[in-house]
């Protein structure tokens, strides 16, 4: 397996200040509430006990982070609609790359999705590692749509479609079933980009 305790290392900065993590098996579905909630083989021990919550905030329109006046007030503002994915992202970007190391291309429209363009600025509810332009929306929403992600049914689509190498590296993860993952996790995401997308917000990812 490649999810490993070497990744957990790469990533321990992003509670200094960037982000990107591994993954667990956690319900979603109770704290996200209805609202829009690097790989190595030194060692083959899981880390989802290692893993760092990332939640995403959406923010005014800004094109960098520094634009965002008052960042904290701008993050308390939008607490109830942030989308938790608790240690789950990992797991996302396994599935949604359909590869045994998402992490290797930080350029990637869903890597971008689940962990922003890499950041580095610590306020009160966490570690700001990741930022989303207003710009950089719209290309995010149209991957969902044209990956169909939005529904169940082609989010469905996608899983069954993974290579048997992610789908083993997915159950030796602890990964929830497909189901869980939507409602806990993607259509909250969904629902938060097209909601940017309307409103011309920026995103921001914090860990914890």
């Amino acid at each position: 397996m490649h999810i490993l305790i070497m990744r957990y290392l790469l990533f321990l900065p992003l509670m200094m200040g960037t982000l990107h993590q591994p993954s667990g098996k956690l319900k979603a579905a109770t704290a996200n509430n209805g609202t829009l909630n690097h790989r190595s083989d030194l060692n083959k021990t899981k880390t989802n006990k290692f893993g760092i919550s990332i939640i995403l905030y959406r923010l005014p329109k800004a094109e960098k982070l520094e634009d965002i006046k008052d960042l904290e007030i701008q993050i308390a503002k939008t607490a109830d609609t942030r989308v938790n994915l608790y240690k789950i992202t990992g797991d996302l970007a396994t599935i949604f790359l359909n590869t045994t190391d998402p992490f290797t291309n930080s350029k990637t429209i869903a890597y971008r999705m689940l962990y922003g363009n890499r950041a580095g600025k610590s306020v009160s509810v966490g570690d700001v590692g990741g930022f989303l332009a207003t710009s950089e929306i719209k290309e995010i929403t149209q991957w969902i749509k044209k990956n169909k992600i939005e529904t169940f049914e082609g989010f469905s689509k996608v899983y069954d479609n993974l290579s048997n190498e992610v789908k083993k590296e997915l159950e030796e993860m602890g990964t929830e079933d497909k189901a869980g993952l939507f409602d806990g996790y993607v259509r909250p995401l969904v629902v938060l980009y097209f909601t940017a997308l309307e409103n011309d917000n920026s995103v921001v990812f914090i860990g914890r």
